[in-house]
């Protein structure tokens, strides 16, 4: 099987894919670059070695900012170079300007990015245990992501409570119970409202749009924060932990989380 390449180009339309996604498997340190910027070219090169030197233990997503004016905004960038690392689907940590490779090797090992099995001896990709509470909770993130309830449950069912993934996996377990029938409106006040609310929240999420999905979710809990035994509150949280998963998406679901506070309490 061939290894990803250890550079690659980077761009909005492909970044579920190409960075997000990927990133659950193996960090993507993101590099915000330009033509114009001269510590860019003196970083670049040094940032292509240094992925080249740890053979497969992380990758290099190249975002041209003159090209992809979205991402730098949804990232924020003010400077460059500017580095993100994406790690488990989303961002863990980040540094500006063109750092010495002594320092960029620093911020690597802080995030518990190690060398590959690659190593400039082989180029097979490090083996992972697809059994392990991390791998699982990846798994059950992608299927979630993609709307597939049953693969969601079998993987994130199989964490145990001592793992630190557990909590997460939880979350997301309990949230999935939107893909069941919805309950009844009941006579109770805003109860149709509710659910009417609740059912369009729901195709948004099975169609990807979670903010979308949110906002009609909150509306549903304004109707009625108690309809369906808190199952919108439920699937809001099951959005917020698929949102993390976007660039931007702690600070959208953050967001989201005050606003769904000052309807519940």
């Amino acid at each position: 099987m061939t290894s990803p390449a250890p550079v690659f180009e980077v761009s909005a339309e492909d970044f579920q894919s190409s960075v997000v996604q990927a990133s659950l498997e193996t960090p993507i340190l993101l590099d915000f670059w330009a033509d114009w910027c001269g510590p860019c070219r003196t970083l670049a090169p040094l940032l292509e070695r240094l992925a080249e030197d740890y053979g497969g233990g992380f990758r290099v997503g190249k975002v041209d900012i003159e090209r992809e004016q979205e991402l730098a905004a949804a990232f924020q960038v003010q400077s460059i170079p500017f580095c993100v690392l994406i790690a488990g689907g989303r961002p863990v940590d980040a540094f500006s300007g063109a750092l010495p490779e002594s320092e960029i090797r620093a911020f690597l090992e802080r995030a518990g990015v190690q060398p590959g099995s690659g190593g400039g001896e082989s180029d097979q990709p490090t083996p992972v245990d697809p059994d392990s509470p991390a791998e699982r909770l990846r798994a059950g993130l992608a299927a979630a992501m993609r709307g597939d309830p049953g693969a969601a449950r079998e993987r994130l069912e199989g964490i145990g409570e001592e793992e630190p993934e557990h909590s997460r996996a939880a979350r997301v377990l309990d949230g999935l119970a939107i893909w069941e029938e919805l309950p009844r409106a009941g006579e109770s006040p805003g109860a149709a409202e509710a659910r009417q609310h609740l059912g369009d929240g729901v195709e948004a999420l099975k169609g990807g749009d979670l903010d979308g999905a949110v906002e009609r979710l909150l509306d549903s809990m304004a109707a009625e924060k108690s309809f369906g035994g808190g199952l919108a509150r439920r699937a809001a949280v099951l959005a917020f932990e698929l949102m993390a998963l976007e660039p931007g998406g702690d600070e959208r679901a953050g967001a989201y989380r005050r606003r769904m506070a000052t309807l519940l309490f």
